[in-house]
C-alpha cells in the first residue's frame, strides 16, 4: 500500500512569508480527511485553487498471527 501526495507550491498562496504556513494548513486539512477514511482527495490552497492531490493505492498488508 502506498500514499502519494503532490502539492504545487508556485502560486500566490505560497509567496513568502507564509509559504510554510500555507503548506501546513493543507496538510492539516488532509490529515483530518484521512482520519475520516478518505483514500483520495484534491488539495486546495487558502485561495480556493487546486494545488495538488492525495491518493492511497493498494490494499493494507495483512500480517499472520
Amino acid at each position: 500500500m502506498h500514499a502519494q501526495i503532490k502539492i504545487q507550491m508556485d502560486n500566490a498562496a505560497f509567496e513568502e512569508p507564509g509559504a510554510e504556513l500555507e503548506l501546513a494548513g493543507i496538510l492539516r486539512d488532509l490529515a483530518k480527511h484521512v482520519e475520516y477514511g478518505y483514500r483520495e482527495r484534491v488539495l486546495m490552497d487558502s485561495n480556493g485553487n487546486r494545488v495538488g492531490s492525495f491518493k492511497i493505492t493498494g490494499q493494507p498488508r495483512r500480517f499472520a498471527r
